[in-house]
């Protein structure tokens, strides 16, 4: 897991194996941010971030939206908590 600028960047599934923690532990989640690393350059998309306003059903969503968004280039994932 690459750590760039203090953030953490985690693979598909450390990605879902955190919100499946945070959902155990009741850890808000603020958003989920999809990026491309390629030589230490983050990329980021609008399409691939998503915020949540409430924490009704957060760990659902945020485990469909990753398993949907992260593939290919796009495999690495910023879970804000």
């Amino acid at each position: 897991m690459p750590v760039l600028d203090g953030v953490t960047y985690f693979t598909k599934q450390h990605a879902l194996d955190h919100i499946a923690q945070c959902a155990k532990k009741k850890i808000p989640i603020r958003a989920i941010e999809v990026v491309k690393i390629d030589n230490g350059n983050i990329e980021t998309s609008l399409y691939k971030t998503l915020w949540f306003k409430t924490q009704r059903a957060v760990y659902k969503h945020a485990k469909n939206f990753v398993m949907q968004q992260m593939s290919g280039e796009w495999s690495w994932c910023e879970v804000k908590a």
